[in-house]
């Protein structure tokens, strides 16, 4: 075991929505069935779940599941007039319904289940046009919380080894990568706590699991950095914010990969394939073959494929001063060229060996006016303060937040697996 640590859960009071879960069946399946059927669709339409993907809109969903361009904006436009689409985040379900083939495919219809918020059955009717129903259950909201010690293989497999789903631990790389050099600053000793929340139906079954509220790392320097994962109004996903509403999110990530290691810094060093002095314009970072690579901001990709010694490459245009640069890459993201727009934290490629290299490692370089700068280093422009009404939203935020970790540490310690399990009533 390289970690030590607490889970700990806070089951709050259940309460009634206008929605079912992601992870509905029986009773709920019915009632799908029997609203597509009530508007005379095809019969015996196939069916495909799937969960929406970092940065992906509901029509892209729709079309990776096989419907049109037309049909899913068609249906998305149905949808806007009761649901605010941009709300839709990673890990929602979709549930889409498709009858025929090829060319002769046709959206039927399809339920999106968008967190504990509500759940929508969108079907097709005889005359062609889509309708929006909602149907309704009781949900109940956990709030859970994982703390302990990063051992050797570092802070997301620590998160792991507690029990935490996912996306929770991939959520506590994310909240830091602006801020924290993983290399120099969290190694074996750092302390950290992360606070998330399991969404339940009426039945006990889990609908949604992993959405962060808090996350705190105390670096081995001694060094504490607390964040809050908090939407403001108008804003179309959360983001993580520090104690006084500045947003944690920069211009740039400094290490645009989760759980891997610095292998090697900027500047001269001694070529290990060549054997002789020359710049090193980026680092690395040492992870396995197919570790995701993340987009270090939001841009437009200018460079998808082969480049000589960097192997596979991939280019990113952040403005008209700002860019960015991974190779050695072993395979891009899906149906990725050049001229694509990316969003900050999308999956754009994943490590590989390609090119000249002795070993899978991500190269990273940030580039300013076209110069290659130290990534680790770099001095770039952070994210807003919140003001007014969305600062008072957000202390309102931070303090039922608190509350509830208070009362989750406040529990009673029993055995469990992977370390100290806490339950809170």
């Amino acid at each position: 075991m390289s970690c030590i640590g607490a889970l700990a859960v806070l089951a709050q009071p259940a309460f009634a929505q206008s929605a079912t879960g992601a992870g509905a069946d029986g009773a709920d399946k019915a009632l799908e069935h029997e609203a597509f059927a009530a508007e005379g669709t095809a019969p015996a339409p196939a069916r495909r779940t799937l969960a929406v993907r970092q940065g992906e809109t509901l029509a892209q969903v729709l079309q990776r599941a096989g419907a049109s361009r037309a049909d899913a904006d068609a249906a998305v436009r149905a949808v806007g007039r009761s649901f605010d689409v941009r709300d839709i985040q990673r890990d929602d379900t979709v549930t889409v319904f498709i009858s025929g083939a090829g060319s002769s495919a046709r959206l039927t219809g399809f339920n999106l289940a968008s967190g504990s918020e509500r759940s929508l059955t969108v079907s097709r009717g005889q005359d062609n046009v889509f309708r929006v129903r909602e149907l309704n259950t009781a949900m109940q909201r956990r709030t859970l919380r994982v703390a302990g010690t990063v051992g050797e293989r570092g802070l997301v497999n620590a998160v792991r080894e507690l029990g935490a789903p996912e996306r929770a631990a991939e959520a506590i790389g994310e909240a830091f990568a602006f801020d924290v050099d993983f290399e120099r600053e969290v190694g074996p000793g750092a302390q950290f706590e992360l606070i998330y929340e399991r969404i339940n139906d009426a039945r006990g079954l889990v609908v949604r699991e992993g959405e962060p509220v808090f996350a705190r790392l105390t670096t081995t320097s001694g060094r504490t950095i607390t964040f809050y994962r908090f939407q403001a109004p108008g804003a179309s996903s959360a983001q993580w914010y520090d104690a006084n509403g500045r947003e944690a999110r920069r211009f740039l990530m400094r290490t645009p990969i989760n759980g891997a290691r610095l292998t090697s810094g900027f500047g001269m060093r001694v070529h290990p394939v060549l054997g002789y002095s020359r710049m090193h314009a980026g680092v690395d970072f040492g992870a396995p073959v197919g570790t995701p690579i993340l987009a270090a901001g939001d841009g437009v990709v200018t460079r998808v494929g082969w480049m000589g010694g960097y192997g596979n490459t991939l280019d990113i245009q952040h403005d008209q001063v700002w860019s960015t640069r991974y190779a050695h890459i072993s395979r891009f993201a899906a149906n990725l060229s050049v001229g694509d727009r990316v969003r900050q934290g999308d999956v754009v490629a994943f490590v590989g060996n390609s090119g000249r290299s002795t070993g899978p490692h991500l190269h990273y370089e940030i580039r300013r006016n076209g110069e290659p700068i130290n990534p680790m280093g770099v001095d770039v422009p952070q994210g807003r303060q919140l003001a007014g009404d969305p600062l008072a939203r957000f202390n309102a935020f931070k303090a039922r937040v608190d509350d509830a970790r208070r009362q989750a540490m406040a529990g009673v310690t029993v055995a469990g697996g992977g370390g100290a399990v806490t339950a809170a009533n």
